[in-house]
C-alpha cells in the first residue's frame, strides 16, 4: 500500500514538471519570435519602404525650393538688366533662417551667383536665336460724315456733298534689334492702294476682303549716340503730326538723317540742337528720250532729255530748351527742295498713273492718285502755276507742364508755324497753322482738346502730300478751323471727336494762269468724325 502510494507521488510530480514546462513555452513563444518568421519580415520591409518613400519626398521638397530660389534670383537679375536699376528684393516663400556666418556658407554664396549669370546668359541667347520680334499696332473704327450745300445762281453750279459712312483702319507694327546699334521696323496697313494719303477702309465693296499693303519698312543704323540714319520707306524727317506740311498717312521711299547734339546748362537754356536730313525718291520714269506726245512733255519736261526722277530734299535744324521742369520750347527752321514736282501733278492723270505709278507697283489701280488742289496753268491740267516749290518753313512749339485735376494731367502745348513757297513770287504762295492743345491721354478718365486754325495757299505746297482732313477734297487752298475732343475710355482705347469747317479762298482766273478745283464760291464744308482707337 505504501509503495503504491509512493508510486502515484511520482506520478503525479512528472505530470506537474510536464504542464508546467508546456505553460513556460507557450508563454515564451510568442517573444521568441525571430525576424525569419515571413509574416514579421514583410511588415519590416513596408516600414522600410515608406521611410525611403518620406525621404525620396523631402528630398524633392528641397530641391523644389532651390529651383524656386534659384528663378526669383533670375528674375531680379533680368528686372535689374532690363531697368538698369536694383530690383527690390524677393521674397522666398519659406522660413527664414539665421544666417551662418561660418566660411563654408559665405564661400557657397559665390556659385549660387555665378549660376544666375550663367542661366542668364543661357535664357538671353535663346531668345536671341528667335529673334527679339516687338508686335503692336492699332484698330480704329470711324463715322466720318462730309456734309456741303450746293451753290446759288448767279455762282457756277456745283452740287450738294452729303457722304455719310463708316470707316477703319488696321495697322500692324513689327521692331527688332538686329544688333544693339541696328534695328529693323516694318508696318502693313489697310486702305486703298492708289491714296497715299489715306488708310482707311471704307464699309463697302459688298463682302470683298479689303487690301493690307506695306505701309512702312526702314533700318535704322546708329553708329554713335549723336547719329541716326534710316532708310527704306519712312517717315519724313520732319513729321510731327500737326497736319501741316505732310499728311500723317504719307511715307517716302528713300533715306533720312539725323544728328543730335546736347548741350550742358548754359544761360541759353538749350539743351539740344538737332541736325535733320532727307533725300527721298519720288518717281523712276525710266524714258531714254522724251517725244513731243510723251506725258513728260506735257509736264513740262524738255523733248529730246531723259526722263529724271521727281525728289524731294528736306533739311533743317531744330533748336530745344529747358527752362525748368515744367517750361521748354522747340523752335527750327528748314526747307523742301522738289526737283520735276509737275510729275506730282501727273501722277494724277490717268496717263501719268500708267507712266510713273502702275509700272512700280506691278498691278493696274483703279484710278490717278488724288488729293488735287493746287493751281494749274490749265483748267485740269498739268502743270503747276508755280515754276517750282520751294518751301521754307519756320516753327515754334512752347510746352507747359500745365495744370492736374485729381490723378489726370492737363499739360498745355501751342504750335505756329509759317511757311512760304520761295521758287515763286506769285500769290497765294504762303501758309500758316497755329495749334493750341490743352491735355494728354494715357489713362482711363483723361481728356485732351484741341484746336488748329489753318490757311494754305494755292501755290503754297504741294496738294498731293498735305493733309487730306484739313482740306476735304482739296489739300490747298482752304482756310479750316478744326476742333478734337479725345476721352480715355481704358489705357489703350480712346475716344476721339473731330469737327471741320472748310473754306476754299480763291477761284479760277483770279489772278494770270491761275486754276483751282474748287472755287471760293464753294458754300462752307462741314465734316464731322467719331472714332474709337484701340491700340496693343
Amino acid at each position: 500500500m505504501k509503495l503504491l502510494s509512493n508510486r502515484l507521488l511520482l506520478l503525479l510530480a512528472i505530470l506537474s514538471l510536464g504542464l508546467i514546462s508546456a505553460s513556460a513555452q507557450e508563454l515564451i513563444k510568442p517573444s521568441a519570435k525571430t525576424p525569419s518568421d515571413p509574416a514579421e519580415a514583410n511588415v519590416t520591409e513596408r516600414v522600410r519602404l515608406l521611410e525611403s518613400e518620406l525621404e525620396r519626398q523631402n528630398s524633392k521638397l528641397d530641391e523644389l525650393q532651390r529651383t524656386l530660389e534659384g528663378q526669383q534670383l533670375t528674375i531680379k537679375a533680368l528686372l535689374e538688366k532690363l531697368s538698369g536699376q536694383p530690383a527690390p528684393a524677393t521674397v522666398v516663400a519659406k522660413e527664414v533662417e539665421p544666417p551662418n556666418t561660418t566660411t563654408p556658407t559665405s564661400t557657397a554664396v559665390e556659385p549660387q551667383s555665378q549660376n544666375v549669370e550663367q542661366r542668364l546668359a543661357k535664357v538671353e541667347g535663346q531668345v536671341l536665336k528667335i529673334g527679339p520680334v516687338r508686335v503692336s499696332g492699332d484698330f480704329r473704327l470711324r463715322f466720318d460724315g462730309t456734309f456741303r450745300a450746293a451753290t446759288k445762281p448767279p455762282d457756277p453750279p456745283l452740287d450738294h456733298v452729303q457722304n455719310a459712312r463708316a470707316r477703319y483702319r488696321f495697322r500692324l507694327n513689327f521692331d527688332t534689334d538686329i544688333y544693339p546699334n541696328l534695328s529693323f521696323h516694318g508696318q502693313l496697313a489697310t486702305g486703298p492702294l492708289n491714296n497715299q494719303l489715306s488708310t482707311n477702309q471704307d464699309f463697302t465693296s459688298i463682302t470683298a476682303r479689303a487690301p493690307m499693303s506695306l505701309s512702312e519698312a526702314w533700318v535704322e543704323y546708329r553708329p554713335t549716340k549723336s547719329l541716326q540714319l534710316q532708310a527704306g520707306r519712312v517717315l519724313d524727317i520732319f513729321a510731327d503730326n500737326s497736319r501741316f506740311l505732310f499728311d500723317d498717312d504719307l511715307r517716302f521711299n528713300g533715306f533720312n538723317e539725323r544728328y543730335t547734339a546736347s548741350f550742358k546748362p548754359n544761360a541759353a537754356y538749350v539743351s539740344s540742337l538737332e541736325l535733320r536730313a532727307g533725300q527721298y525718291i519720288l518717281s523712276t520714269p525710266n524714258v531714254a528720250v522724251i517725244a513731243p506726245n510723251s506725258p513728260l512733255a506735257r509736264a513740262g519736261e524738255v523733248v529730246g532729255t531723259a526722263g529724271r526722277s521727281a525728289t524731294l530734299f528736306h533739311q533743317g535744324l531744330l533748336v530745344n530748351q529747358t527752362f525748368n521742369k515744367r517750361w521748354s520750347s522747340q523752335v527750327g527752321g528748314d526747307i523742301q527742295l522738289y526737283r520735276h514736282p509737275n510729275q506730282i501733278q501727273l501722277a494724277s492723270t490717268n496717263d501719268g498713273l500708267a507712266l510713273l505709278v502702275q509700272p512700280g507697283l506691278g498691278i493696274a489701280l483703279s484710278g490717278p492718285l488724288p488729293g488735287t488742289g493746287n493751281a494749274t496753268t490749265t483748267p485740269g491740267g498739268v502743270q503747276y502755276t508755280a515754276p517750282g516749290f520751294q518751301v521754307a518753313r519756320i516753327t515754334y512749339r512752347l510746352n507747359y507742364g500745365g495744370f492736374t485735376r485729381g490723378d489726370h494731367a492737363f499739360p498745355v502745348t501751342f504750335n505756329l508755324q509759317l511757311a512760304r513757297n520761295v521758287a515763286t513770287g506769285m500769290n497765294e504762295r504762303d501758309a500758316l497753322l497755329t495749334a493750341l492743345q490743352i491735355g494728354r491721354v494715357t489713362k482711363r478718365g483723361d481728356t485732351s482738346f484741341m484746336y488748329i486754325f489753318t490757311i494754305k495757299g494755292a501755290n503754297a505746297m504741294i496738294s498731293q502730300v498735305t493733309d487730306d482732313d484739313l482740306g476735304t477734297g482739296t489739300g490747298v487752298n482752304i482756310r479750316t478751323s478744326h476742333f478734337r475732343f479725345e476721352y480715355g475710355i481704358s489705357r489703350k482705347v480712346t475716344f476721339q471727336s473731330l469737327f471741320f469747317v472748310q473754306n476754299s479762298l480763291r477761284r479760277s482766273g483770279q489772278f494770270p494762269n491761275f486754276f483751282v478745283p474748287l472755287g471760293d464760291f464753294a458754300p462752307t464744308t462741314y465734316r464731322v468724325q467719331q472714332q474709337v482707337v484701340f491700340s496693343f
